[in-house]
């Protein structure tokens, strides 16, 4: 069963931004984190951006390979049910709606907040995604 929805403007437009995170999360990671920075001295303000920015990834990560687990359904390389089955997965990190989306820690280092307020965004789209597969589905 081919995936329609992967040919649409939301889906590349989804699929743009996850990449785009994803590359401003690891130049974050480089500027900041991996030079020892974040621009405080407190040991819990630097060991909380550290965790929520390895959360950030690892969410980012995630979305990436959903959607390209929609790519494989539209070129009939997976099953449709493998990419639902792995949705499953996926909106327990991302949340199911737009309520149960994972909230932004406070006192983040601003481009950290920036990145989330963003992924946050994409999240959004990504569960209109789903739910075009889901309704493909049934």
């Amino acid at each position: 069963m081919a995936a329609e929805w992967v040919d649409s403007k939301q889906f590349a437009a989804a699929y743009d931004t996850n990449l785009a995170l994803l590359t401003e999360t690891r130049d974050y990671l480089q500027r900041n984190l991996a030079r020892g920075q974040p621009a405080t001295d407190d040991p819990i303000a630097k060991l909380t951006a550290t965790r929520e920015a390895s959360r950030l990834t690892a969410l980012l990560a995630e979305t990436m390979s959903w959607l390209l687990l929609n790519k494989a359904v539209n070129n009939s390389e997976v099953p449709l049910d493998a990419l639902l089955e792995e949705a499953a997965a996926l909106c327990v990190n991302i949340g199911a709606r737009d309520e149960d989306a994972p909230e932004i820690v406070p006192d983040l280092p601003q481009d950290l907040e920036e990145l989330y307020s963003k992924s946050l965004e994409l999240f959004v789209a990504v569960r209109v995604i789903l739910a075009n597969a889901r309704s493909a589905a049934n």
